[in-house]
């Protein structure tokens, strides 16, 4: 039985008519009368006595009163229930300083994506760890902002994460034709632009002043294939390459040139932390701890 019709009965009943029901309604009066038809062939009772154009509650009718409006209190209250139990249409956009740090975040978005389906992700790549910063902070284009530096803005939350291995490496075939040399000084050197963060944390153990700078690229898929190319060496996180490596066309110089990246992500103090966005909070601890493991 369709709950309309419930109240269309109690309209009725209040309105004393069918036609001022029909107006109070915005429904037609054949559709008011077509409703209490139903009720009266669901229960086999009549509700209404009609003489002319005044409308009667009957014994049955009077009696009816209470149990419609109950009906429609616990439908009104079913309602208000199941509504913290609909889906909702959520979002979670991402900023990211550097390509590298998909690598560890594609997993924990499938983990997230599979307990919300219906979730809709934006993972952006940003060209600088400031521009990063400022988008998510800023301009708020972002919920979570993950960077390869240790800086945290005022009223940000910090966690970091994953360290990432960074690593030398050249084409095989470079790197035989100068008699399997380890000494990364004595190459030439394909890299970033001199302000890029990944140098920073192997500051300690390069000496960057000595390197053969051959050619300088703003993104790592140009150096990558640059190194490729037997064109030089170069710098790089070392899950973009483990392929290569395994294979045997890239080779990795000592550990001695190696050093980790830290990666963490940032949030606002005021972040609207929905569901989503607290489930993601745990799949990325939890994913720092099994990669610690």
């Amino acid at each position: 039985m369709n709950i309309q019709v419930y109240q269309s009965f109690l309209t009725v009943v209040q309105c004393r008519s069918f036609t001022q029901a029909a107006r109070f309604l915005n429904f037609t009066q054949p559709t008011i009368s077509n409703h209490i038809t139903a009720l009266e062939e669901e229960y086999g009772v009549t509700l209404f006595a009609r003489d002319g154009k005044n409308v009667y509650l009957t014994q049955a009718g009077k009696s009816f009163v209470p149990m419609a409006q109950q009906i429609l209190e616990d439908y009104q209250k079913s309602r208000d229930n199941m509504r913290q139990f609909q889906k909702k249409n959520y979002s979670l956009k991402i900023g990211v300083s550097t390509q590298g740090i998909n690598f560890y975040l594609l997993p924990v978005l499938l983990r997230l994506k599979q307990k919300f389906p219906e979730l809709e992700i934006e993972v952006n790549r940003c060209m600088t760890v400031e521009s990063t910063l400022d988008d998510a902070f800023c301009k708020k284009l972002y919920d979570f902002a993950f960077v390869h530096i240790d800086v945290q803005p005022l009223y940000t939350r910090r966690v970091q994460l994953w360290n990432q291995p960074m690593v030398w490496v050249a084409a095989r075939e470079l790197y035989e034709s100068r008699g399997c040399d380890n000494d990364i000084y004595n190459y030439p050197f394909v890299g970033y632009p001199a302000s890029e963060v990944y140098y920073k944390h192997l500051q300690s153990k390069i000496d960057f002043s000595r390197l053969k700078h051959f050619l300088t690229f703003s993104d790592s898929e140009s150096v990558l294939m640059a190194v490729q190319q037997n064109l030089g060496i170069a710098l790089t996180p070392r899950v973009k390459v483990e392929k290569e490596l395994a294979n045997g066309s890239l080779v990795e110089f000592p550990d001695c040139y190696s050093g980790n990246m830290p990666i963490s992500v940032l949030y606002d103090y005021e972040l609207d932390f929905t569901l989503p966005c607290k489930h993601f909070l745990t799949l990325l601890k939890e994913s720092q701890e099994k990669i610690r493991d």
